[in-house]
């Protein structure tokens, strides 16, 4: 055995007698299992996953961790993890060999000669959406109550325009701010019966500015494995450690908070409404852990703002949770019918996040026609409890005739759910069957969700009509044989 090797398992094999029920390292070989023979269960697994990388300063994904393996399988693993790392590090590569390299595979879409990505739209949203002038029905905007292009939120854009122009052309923190744009961050506080709220162009800057000034490396961020992409990236602006706990699943969770008790502060991080599946988190039970661990709970309701409750007050008023969470964030995109995000909370954590946050304060402000107009909206979201009725009744309708056509569906509670697919290929090309039917829809493929879950994603917004929704249920039962097949 080489130096390098004997090294690595020594210290696995101390570390283990640290964690494990085996005190005599002598004893402990390489075929020894690690919960059978060591009695390490899932939570060990956690606090030992989280040792080996602080030890090697290699990542190992949770995905290559299991309590089934032997003692010689981390060692392997880890002694990979280095060789590869240290391969990356002496890799040269010349300017011409890097522009080459950034390249985007577009085989998959080649193959169906199809691209359902960046369309041009000629319209702006309504019951139907021009696309090569041909009126399609819209099943993929996330314009749930049809606010986009309503008159009156219009009118409120345009008269802020003549008073504040097109922008501020500077940050909040400088010359950015207009007192229409602090007059939002108060109506989304008031709405969600928070503290304060401070407003960003967009919902991803939202999130991906949370954690870093949240979290440091004695920390840990337990996050549901579904949450959205924004929220992972800001996670691993960190230097805490990122774990997963299952989808939805409290007893999971529980089990990682029991696991990390060595940790600072253990943050944990949800969405209300998921963006694919469309279901809905147990946020009681979930708000219920965080407090019994002492942890601090992110909520993202991006897409149960406006959607859930019969003011739309989203996830927090389908619960009553508004004083059990510690930060929501949400976008101004999605059911308000705008652009732009936001996190609202207590009012030090605001504050602090106000004089703190890179991109909050390195970006320009937010527009104040749209600040105007997302104040217009709020006040129609709260008043149109009918439009929320409508959409679920028209998901319900259109879910059910699916489910029944024999389409395998995601397990939704909401007027978004997803059509799933064996591998992306099916899905793209049955997206490109739907567009040639007129009916426009969005195929959703790894990286954007998980590798065995391709999907078509359906939302039944309040543009539709009963005619729509017939129209689509028609297209459906056409091409079922083609979704079997």
């Amino acid at each position: 055995m080489d130096t390098f090797q004997e090294t690595i398992e020594n210290t696995v094999k101390n570390l283990l007698v640290k964690i494990g029920e085996e005190k005599d390292a002598g004893k402990i070989k390489r075929d020894t299992k690690i919960k059978d023979g060591l009695g390490i269960d899932s939570l060990d697994g956690i606090e030992l996953i989280s040792a080996l990388e602080d030890i090697f300063q290699i990542d190992i994904p949770d995905s290559n961790f299991d309590s089934s393996l032997k003692v010689g399988d981390i060692i392997d693993l880890i002694q990979a993890r280095l060789n590869s790392a240290a391969e990356r590090s002496q890799g040269k590569i010349d300017k011409a060999g890097l522009i080459n390299s950034l390249r985007v595979d577009k085989s998959p879409l080649e193959k169906i000669n199809f691209t359902p990505y960046y369309r041009n739209i000629e319209s702006g949203l309504a019951s139907k959406i021009k696309i090569g002038n041909k009126e399609f029905i819209c099943l993929g905007t996330n314009d749930y109550l049809a606010i986009a292009n309503n008159r009156k939120i219009k009118a409120a854009a345009i008269k802020a325009i003549k008073k504040y122009g097109l922008s501020m052309c500077g940050t909040p923190i400088v010359i950015g701010q207009t007192d229409i744009n602090r007059s939002l961050e108060l109506k989304i506080a008031e709405f969600l019966k928070q503290d304060d709220a401070i407003v960003f162009p967009s919902g991803f800057q939202a999130n991906t500015g949370i954690f870093q000034l949240l979290a440091n490396k004695d920390d840990v961020i337990i996050a549901d494995k579904n949450v959205h992409s924004s929220l992972i990236n800001g996670c691993l602006l960190t230097k805490a450690k990122l774990r997963f706990f299952k989808h939805n699943d409290a007893e999971d969770l529980k089990l990682a908070l029991k696991g990390s008790s060595k940790y600072r502060m253990r943050f944990v991080v949800i969405e209300g409404l998921y963006s694919t599946d469309g279901d809905i988190a147990p946020l009681d039970k979930i708000s219920s852990l965080a407090k019994e661990f002492d942890s601090f709970l992110v909520v993202d309701d991006a897409h149960g703002i406006g959607v859930l409750g019969k003011e739309g007050r989203g996830i927090l008023e389908k619960f009553n949770a508004y004083n059990k969470i510690d930060l929501i964030t949400g976008s101004l995109g999605k059911a308000l019918g705008l652009s732009g995000g936001f996190i609202a909370g207590k009012e030090n954590i605001i504050d602090y996040f106000k004089y703190n946050c890179p991109m909050y304060f390195y970006s320009t402000a937010l527009p104040a026609h749209i600040a105007a107009a997302a104040i217009a909206a709020i006040d129609f979201v709260q008043k149109h409890n009918d439009l929320r009725i409508k959409i679920f009744k028209y998901k319900d309708k259109l879910f059910g005739a699916l489910k029944n056509m024999g389409y395998r569906l995601s397990a939704s509670e909401t007027p978004l759910f997803s059509i799933l697919f064996n591998n992306s290929h099916q899905a793209l090309k049955f997206s490109k069957l739907l567009f040639e039917k007129q009916i426009y829809t969005v195929a959703f493929i790894p990286p954007s969700v998980p590798e065995d879950s391709p999907r078509i994603r359906i939302l039944t917004s309040a543009y539709l009509s009963d005619k729509d929704i017939n129209k689509a249920i028609s297209v459906f039962e056409s091409l079922k044989e083609d979704y079997a097949g």
